[in-house]
């Protein structure tokens, strides 16, 4: 694999038009190596236009930031010139691909979806500067940039602007909620939020301008505060949702080629990725399959995709690979299937957060012919023999 320090001066160069032949086939073969690749390439490419933008100046050295990124992560063997505005590119990007966020302003829209969940035990707030917060370990109160911020041990985090909030710095928190977890937001607008596991948001402390917007990877329900001035968004991977004032649902894992919005109360305008713009109703759920490019609306019972939030799942014919897929966020398990077709097994279940696993294995075992063993944190599913 090639040393990253050698990458980025390649695309450096290239973004500055200043490339080597050698040196843009490096990056042409870095390119064609995979997605990730040219998704990095594309938040480089992002970083820099930003950098050479015409900008206010600011008090930033980057001679000397350049100077301390080199001496610790590149040590070039050729001599190779780069201008000042491309030096700066260089601190972003190599700092931002550190972790450590020099302009707080890219923080969240380059981490969202990126984050390793097997690294958080608890739900995590991420404050742009860098402070990370621990939501289970106590109530808090704190100010940050003329909003306050409050947890409390009801698993609840909310947000109150102050009355100068047309002022100031806005700043974006990133909220993480690992495996096995929930948690409830209350966003300074007044707007709630249901966070299912394995979920993360962005979300700015207050809203100013013309439109409230927030981004999501995972599960969660809206209970938006009605504002016809400011419309609502909430953008994920692969759908854009507009909104007045309604609740509705939506799920978007990461990893997932599916992405959903069901509504319940008042309406909602949706973009998908393929261009497809359609405003559905209440009872109307609309999918979006990534892989087939494909869009669905039908009607559903909402309770199906809605009742999570009040720590159940309610399954009704529904194949076990979606059974199992949902707990496993839940209770944070591992699956075998001893035979593929098993997945598609279907079953009518409800699953309450607070039941043990081991009983949850149980009901399915006893009204089935499938097999469910749990060792340690692996579920083996196989077809049960009976005895004649």
């Amino acid at each position: 694999m090639m040393k990253q320090e050698l990458i980025y001066q390649a695309i450096l160069s290239t973004l500055a038009h200043e490339a080597t032949a050698e040196e843009q086939q490096i990056v042409d073969k870095w390119l064609h190596e995979s997605e990730e690749n040219r998704e990095e390439y594309e938040r480089i490419r992002r970083l820099y236009e930003k950098s050479t933008a015409p900008r206010k100046p600011k008090q930033f050295d980057v001679d000397w930031a350049w100077k301390q990124v080199s001496d610790h992560t590149i040590h070039k063997k050729k001599s190779w010139f780069l201008s000042p505005w491309v030096r700066y590119a260089a601190v972003v990007t190599i700092v931002v691909v550190s972790g450590l966020f020099f302009f707080t302003d890219l923080f969240q829209t380059d981490t969202l979806g990126r984050i390793d969940m097997a690294a958080f035990n608890e739900p995590t707030l991420l404050l742009e500067g860098g402070d990370k917060i621990d939501l289970s370990e106590q109530s808090f109160t704190m100010k940050r940039n003329r909003a306050l911020i409050k947890n409390d041990a009801d698993n609840l985090l909310s947000y109150e602007a102050e009355s100068t909030a047309d002022k100031g710095k806005i700043v974006n928190n990133h909220l993480i909620i690992p495996r096995g977890k929930t948690y409830r937001l209350v966003l300074e607008d007044g707007t709630k939020v249901w966070l299912n596991s394995e979920t993360e948001l962005s979300y700015p402390s207050r809203f100013t301008g013309a439109v409230r917007e927030v981004k999501l990877v995972g599960e969660a329900f809206f209970e938006v505060t009605p504002d016809k001035e400011k419309p609502f968004y909430v953008e994920t991977n692969g759908m854009d949702i507009r909104v007045l004032g309604t609740s509705f649902n939506v799920s978007s894992y990461k990893g997932s080629d599916n992405t959903s919005t069901t509504l319940v109360e008042g309406s909602v305008a949706v973009k998908t990725a393929n261009g497809t713009e359609r405003t559905i109703t209440p009872s109307e759920r609309l999918a979006y399959n990534k892989k087939s490019n494909q869009v669905s609306v039908e009607k559903v019972d909402t309770e199906l995709y809605t009742s999570w939030i009040n720590g159940v799942y309610i399954f009704k014919n529904a194949p076990l690979e979606e059974i199992i897929e949902k707990l496993q966020r839940w209770y944070d398990f591992s699956v075998v299937y001893q035979d593929e077709t098993l997945k598609h097994t279907r079953f009518s279940l409800t699953a309450d957060r607070k039941t043990d696993i081991d009983k949850l294995l149980e009901v399915i075992n006893y009204t089935s012919d499938i097999k469910l063993e749990k060792q340690g944190k692996s579920i083996n599913v196989r077809k049960q023999r009976r005895i004649q």
